[in-house]
């Protein structure tokens, strides 16, 4: 059996990360560190997490800092946009920084761990995490609506070598709040249930079918009631919600939309999951993070 701290935490919300003035950077880098420092994660799934390489070439990234700092064995970085390929004027941020005279600026999905990463195919081997396409736009156009998604997927190379994928799921302007359109609502739900359909072919014959440990986490932008998780994912698959102790939302707007998944059920022997609502979690993101300890045999 293995026993396995998973947490998974939007960062993009709120206070972006490496898009604002040094300082503001550095006191939300010591925040998330001092957060994962207390929590210790085994594995830690991040979503829109970002980096930048300023005038003079030099790197500053998010993901190395974590890296380093809170002492993460394994780290892999999964971009989803950047200037470079994205370049768009309606956009402020590259416009600013383009202006700041960046050579680039991307964001993505990141995942940490204290385990090492295996091959998919050959656990008794080191491996790499890959970034797979859920969606790519015919053109970015500035706006969530346009945004590529992807989903990181490795695999741990300790017994029993449970997938672990890590996704970050669609949003659309106008979806949230008192003035949602319904038109809009209903897109934004054919628009997710779409990205699952395309988790769930990219593990159906290789993790889902053998019945393998499979952990799920991320920003699912949906709640657990919606169809594309409730029914896509639990009724259809299989695939087990792990649900928080507390009814907390996790984010101020969309509600309870972080998660974290496990298949099959029947390797799961025991599971506390919790959603970590603090003063420092509410500093770093408006997402919260979700924290679940499992035991997978």
């Amino acid at each position: 059996m293995q026993k396995i701290r998973v947490m998974t935490l939007n960062l993009g919300g709120g206070e972006k990360n490496f898009t604002g003035s040094p300082e503001r950077t550095e006191n939300k880098a010591e925040a998330i560190v001092q957060l994962l420092e207390e929590i210790k994660p085994d594995v830690f799934g991040v979503q829109e997490i970002s980096h930048y390489i300023d005038a003079d070439g030099i790197t500053h990234s998010m993901v190395d800092r974590i890296h380093r700092d809170c002492s993460f064995q394994h780290a892999f970085y999964g971009e989803t946009l950047s200037m470079k390929r994205h370049m768009q004027v309606k956009k402020d941020l590259m416009v600013n920084g383009l202006f700041n005279d960046w050579w680039d600026w991307s964001k993505g999905n990141a995942i940490f761990s204290n385990i090492a990463f295996s091959r998919l195919s050959d656990t008794s081997k080191v491996g790499v995490p890959r970034n797979v396409p859920l969606f790519q736009p015919v053109s970015y156009e500035g706006s969530r609506d346009t945004d590529p998604r992807y989903v990181i997927l490795t695999r741990l190379k300790q017994a029993p070598y449970p997938f672990v994928l890590n996704l970050h799921l669609t949003t659309l302007a106008g979806e949230r709040g008192e003035n949602a359109w319904s038109e809009v609502v209903d897109a934004a739900r054919i628009t997710r249930s779409q990205q699952i359909r395309g988790v769930i072919s990219l593990v159906q014959r290789h993790v889902l079918m053998p019945q393998l440990p499979m952990i799920l986490m991320g920003d699912f932008n949906a709640t657990a009631e919606e169809y594309t998780l409730h029914d896509m994912l639990e009724r259809d698959q299989g695939i087990m919600h792990l649900k928080p102790q507390d009814n907390i939302a996790t984010h101020p707007h969309a509600g309870a939309v972080d998660h974290i998944y496990f298949f099959p059920a029947k390797r799961l022997v025991d599971y506390t999951c919790y959603v970590v609502s603090t003063p420092l979690s509410h500093s770093i993101s408006d997402h919260l993070p979700v924290v679940a300890d499992i035991i997978i045999q």
